[in-house]
């Protein structure tokens, strides 16, 4: 049946992820996400995606293009999602670390994350800010159904 997915895979399954967002600038970002999916009738459903990827902050007034690798993992459960990401941006001047916590709401697929950029060199980058309101979406979930069935037949 179409759109059927399995009550979980309780293997992690390697997928896309694209996010885009706020941090003063603009920024989108591109990877790679492993990700399990889970349901329990008493406790419903919980997904686990470890990811890493390449964050790009556009130029902007003559400015630099930010960029740099990033590594990360989110646990969602039940819609609420927690996450921590740690990234390494330079504009090739001038370079950061930074650590990010990030909250949210999303089912697995997509998600909606608040971020609090912990900076090691006091945020020398001028579009990354303390403050990051982003969308993650870890596209798994539209490849699993095809991975599935291939399997079941």
């Amino acid at each position: 049946s179409r759109g059927y997915v399995p009550a979980s895979w309780n293997r992690m399954e390697i997928a896309p992820r694209i996010a885009f967002g706020i941090q003063k600038g603009f920024y989108l970002e591109a990877g790679a996400v492993l990700q399990r999916y889970f349901y329990d009738g008493r406790f419903g459903f919980q997904a686990t995606a470890i990811y890493a990827g390449a964050e790009w902050v556009p130029a902007r007034n003559g400015g630099r293009n930010i960029f740099g690798p990033k590594i990360g993992a989110e646990l969602v459960y039940n819609g609420g999602t927690g996450g921590i990401e740690i990234k390494y941006l330079t504009d090739s001047k001038n370079s950061d670390v930074m650590i990010t916590p990030k909250y949210g709401f999303g089912l697995g697929l997509i998600t909606l994350f608040y971020g609090y950029n912990i900076s090691t060199n006091k945020y020398i980058l001028d579009r990354v800010r303390r403050h990051q309101l982003s969308i993650a979406i870890n596209t798994n979930m539209l490849f699993y159904e095809k991975k599935y069935n291939k399997k079941r037949k």
